[in-house]
């Protein structure tokens, strides 16, 4: 990803695929980032990934 953006590769995605995205990033935007480490940010993407099995399987397709 080092030659393309972040947003460049979400305009990539499906529809479905980018409200998918969409919906990670306010997830971790309404965590609690207190700490300000990387390591809150990995906490949070790995509750959301354990929340939310169905919907990264289908992402994976």
């Amino acid at each position: 990803m080092a030659t393309q953006s972040l947003a460049e590769v979400v305009q990539l995605l499906t529809p479905q695929e980018q409200e998918a995205v969409l919906q990670f990033i306010e997830y971790l935007k309404g965590r609690d980032d207190s700490s300000g480490s990387q390591s809150a940010f990995v906490r949070a993407a790995d509750e959301f990934i354990a929340q939310h099995p169905e919907l990264l399987q289908r992402l994976a397709r």
